[in-house]
């Protein structure tokens, strides 16, 4: 019985999702960005007034970050889960992901 309810737990801890969020900025102004788009593995959102966003993601999961927004020279950034499998609260909320302008020296020409 008790493999049963052990077996139960891990195919629901399995299932579960880790929120994953940060903050868009640019990187001349240092302002937020908003109506960025950001792909997270496939899971598509859009930065708010403030540059803030969010996806619930599979848990264990690496994540390839794509960032787009017009004027801007396109981002992409790779995140790890930490050993729990889990995005800590450290991941990117109070770290700001930088876009360049496309005429930026800093963008990929």
């Amino acid at each position: 019985m008790k493999s049963k309810y052990i077996f139960i737990a891990l195919v629901l801890s399995s299932c579960t999702n880790s929120k994953f969020y940060g903050y868009v900025y640019d990187y001349d102004t240092d302002k937020p960005i908003q109506n960025v788009s950001v792909d997270i593995n496939g899971v598509i959102t859009e930065t708010d007034s403030v540059g803030h966003f969010s996806a619930n993601l599979k848990l264990n999961e690496d994540c390839v970050i794509m960032l787009q927004k017009e004027k801007y020279a396109l981002k992409k950034v790779y995140r790890k889960p930490d050993s729990l499998g889990m995005f800590s609260k450290r991941n990117l909320d109070k770290h700001k992901i930088y876009l360049f302008k496309k005429e930026s020296d800093f963008s990929n020409k």
